[in-house]
C-alpha cells in the first residue's frame, strides 16, 4: 500500500492548533539498506502505527508506506536512528483514503500533513516488470527511466505511422482505427508495420540521387511532395 504525504503551506492553517490531541508522536530519521527515509510513528491504542516516509525531511510530496505496529516504548527510544521531532497529533479529517494529519513539534511546531492513498501496480504488472529487467540485464533502478524512454519510442513510431497513412491513403486512412490496433502490439510489430509504410513512402516519392538545399527557416514546403518531405524530417 503507498500513500502520498504532502505538507501543506498555508502558514494560517499551519499555526491553528486543534482542540484536542489524539496522542504523541515521534518522526525519527534513519538510513537502512534502501536509503534515506522518515518513519513517523504514531500512538494508538497501545501501540505504533506510521509511515516510511522517502526523504530525509517532511516537506513538498512524499511517497510513504504503512509501517507495522511498534511498541509504545519507540516514543522515547531511538535506537540507530536520529530523532527529528516529538510531540502531540490529531486527526484533523480522516477516511479510509487518508486525511489531514496535525503535528505540533517539539522541533517544527505545528505542521499540517495531507495524507493520501494511492494506487499501487497490481503484483502482476510488478512481477512482469521484474521479469523484463531481468530478462535484458538491466538495473531496477533504471526502471522509471526505462518504461518512461519505451513509452515515447512507442508514441513517435505511432505518430510517424499515422502521418505516412494520412499522406499515402487519404481519407481511407483511419487513424482512429489504427490507433486502437496498435495500442495491442507489441513496439516491433509496430515498427514492422511502419516500415511498410515507408517502403511505399519510398516508392512514391524516390529519393533523390544528389543531395539538395535545405529548406530556409520560414520558408514554405511546396505542394504534396513539399507536405510530405515534412514527414520524413519528422514534423509529423
Amino acid at each position: 500500500m503507498f500513500w502520498k504525504v504532502t505538507l501543506e503551506e498555508d502558514g494560517a492553517a499551519r499555526d491553528a492548533a486543534p482542540a484536542a490531541w489524539d496522542g504523541r508522536f515521534v518522526l525519527h530519521r534513519h538510513c537502512d539498506g534502501e536509503g534515506p527515509h522518515l518513519d513517523l510513528r504514531l500512538e494508538q491504542e497501545g501501540y505504533l502505527v506510521g509511515w516510511r516516509v522517502d526523504g530525509a525531511a517532511l516537506e513538498g510530496a512524499s511517497w510513504a508506506v504503512e509501517k507495522a505496529p511498534h511498541p509504545v516504548a519507540w516514543l522515547d527510544r531511538d535506537g540507530d536512528a536520529v530523532r527529528a521531532d516529538a510531540g502531540m497529533y490529531a486527526w484533523e479529517a480522516r477516511s479510509a483514503d487518508g486525511g489531514v494529519l496535525v503535528l505540533d513539534g517539539e522541533q517544527g511546531g505545528v505542521r499540517r500533513l495531507r495524507v493520501t492513498r494511492e494506487a499501487g501496480l497490481p503484483i502482476a504488472a510488478v512481477r512482469a516488470v521484474c521479469e523484463a529487467l531481468a530478462a535484458s540485464g538491466a538495473d531496477p533502478a533504471d526502471a522509471a527511466g526505462l518504461i518512461a524512454d519505451g513509452v515515447t519510442a512507442r508514441r513517435r513510431a505511432v505518430a510517424r505511422l499515422c502521418g505516412l497513412g494520412r499522406e499515402l491513403d487519404g481519407d481511407a486512412f483511419d487513424e482512429g482505427v489504427w490507433r486502437k490496433a496498435l495500442r495491442l502490439l507489441p513496439v516491433e510489430e509496430i515498427h514492422a508495420q511502419l516500415r511498410a509504410y515507408e517502403v511505399r513512402f519510398d516508392q512514391k516519392y524516390p529519393p533523390q540521387p544528389v543531395s539538395r538545399p535545405e529548406r530556409l527557416p520560414g520558408e514554405e514546403p511546396e505542394g504534396r511532395g513539399g507536405a510530405a518531405m515534412e514527414i520524413v524530417r519528422g514534423g509529423v
